[in-house]
């Protein structure tokens, strides 16, 4: 069983697509993370793989611990959890970011608009666009090895940085 967390417009085949708002036009299961646990839906150690991407930095650091503990839970032994996070290091350090995009990349786009196809959504739920701790990628290795995870790995994806973790 695979696991989309936070899928919003990025419904994929062959995963549980799961985010907390219901005006998506594609979603498998509507789970508002932050009033709900997903150990209450998925049984410890029945998840092979966990995608989170661009979920993480939603959440204060606290909320993070403890989500990055869930994931861990659910996977089997043998799992993966992979996840895409704004770079912080990168963003505060590149030169041809202008402060106010840099502003927006840390922090997120919040209630304004960014182009995308459905902006009546950051207005109806702003705190989904919220970015409320941010990471290098040094950071985050530690809080997932913190955790148990092993075989960590990340690479460079714009000013997003990507990790792949594995469960022992």
């Amino acid at each position: 069983m695979k696991l989309n967390i936070g899928c919003g417009l990025d419904y994929r085949d062959g995963f549980i697509n799961i985010d907390g708002r219901e005006d998506l036009p594609r979603i498998d299961k509507i789970i508002n993370i932050s009033k709900n646990s997903l150990l209450d839906y998925f049984a410890v150690g029945s998840i092979d793989y966990l995608l989170a991407n661009d979920f993480i930095e939603h959440h204060f650091h606290w909320q993070a611990v403890s989500l990055l503990t869930e994931f861990f839970s659910l996977l089997k032994s043998g799992g993966a959890l992979e996840m895409r996070l704004p770079d912080c290091n990168y963003i505060v350090n590149a030169q041809h970011i202008t402060i106010e995009e840099k502003i927006t990349l840390l922090f997120g786009g919040q209630d304004i608009p960014q182009g995308e196809a459905d902006p009546l959504s950051r207005k109806k739920f702003p705190e989904f666009f919220c970015h409320k701790y941010g990471y290098t990628r040094e950071t985050m290795q530690r809080e997932l090895q913190a955790v148990g995870f092993i075989d960590i790995q990340t690479s460079a994806a714009g000013t997003n940085f990507l990790i792949i973790a594995k469960k022992p």
